[in-house]
This record gives structure tokens, C-alpha cells and sequence, in this order.
């Protein structure tokens, strides 16, 4: 990101025989590893979000509900919840499974991950996501 080679590259990883993200190069810690903060989309209100899904194939509006989240914000003193949607690799940011951690982490309502430790080359990138919130939707 930021105008030099991505970060990650996407391949089928065996373990969840799913699409993950691995690290295209070694990273440092604290080192940035994804801003979502000019990709990612936000929605206006739930409505917004309903006829954005409804609008697509089935098959892709399936795949945009697993891509969507809610995030909370401070609006003044009022708390805000917002909704999103990935529309880049980025949406394969990969969730923790049994026996591994997290090795990337943003601080809400930040949409920037950064290494939690340093990673390797060839190494699961992987965000502790595991689902969709659906509360507000």
C-alpha cells in the first residue's frame, strides 16, 4: 500500500481450504500492514446497505454480507455504529484458528492494521476476524 509493493498476496490455504492472505515480504512490528481507510466502504444507514445487497446476484450478495461489518465510532459524546463492506483483498484478512494468533490488529475506529509482532515472508496474515456483525444490519 502507500504507492510501494503490497504487503500480502492471496493463496488457498490448506488448513481452512479457503482464500487467506500471506505476506508478500517480511514486516516489522508496528509496521502497516493494511489501510482500509480509502477502500473501505461505509454505508450511510442500514437501508443503504439492504438495497446495495439486493441489488447484486445472489451469489455476490452473499459473498458482500460476509465482507460487511458494523463498527462503532464517537460522534461527539454519542457513540455511532456504522456500517462497512471491503471491496478489496483485503476482505480475506484471515481469522484465527485454533493454536494460532492473531499477528495483525487495527484499534477501532481506526481501519489500519498494523503487525502485532514481526512476520515472515510466506506467513498467514492473519487479523483475529472471524464473522460478520450483524447487529445493526
Amino acid at each position: 500500500e502507500n504507492g510501494g509493493p503490497p504487503p500480502f498476496y492471496l493463496k488457498r490455504e490448506a488448513i481452512s481450504k479457503g482464500p487467506s492472505l500471506f505476506a508478500s515480504r517480511n514486516m516489522t512490528k508496528g509496521e502497516l500492514v493494511h489501510d482500509g481507510t480509502n477502500s473501505n466502504v461505509m454505508f450511510p444507514d442500514a437501508m443503504a446497505w439492504r438495497r446495495f445487497i439486493f441489488a447484486l446476484p445472489r451469489n455476490r450478495a452473499c459473498d458482500m454480507m460476509e465482507w460487511s461489518w458494523t463498527q462503532s465510532f464517537m460522534d461527539g459524546h454519542v457513540i455511532k455504529d456504522e456500517i462497512f463492506a471491503a471491496i478489496n483483498i483485503s476482505v480475506f484478512l484471515g481469522g484465527t484458528r485454533i493454536g494460532r494468533v492473531k499477528n495483525v490488529d487495527c484499534e477501532p475506529p481506526s481501519s489500519r492494521y498494523y503487525a502485532t509482532r514481526d512476520i515472515r515472508k510466506d506467513e498467514a496474515i492473519l487479523s483475529g476476524i472471524l464473522s460478520v456483525a450483524y447487529g445493526v444490519i
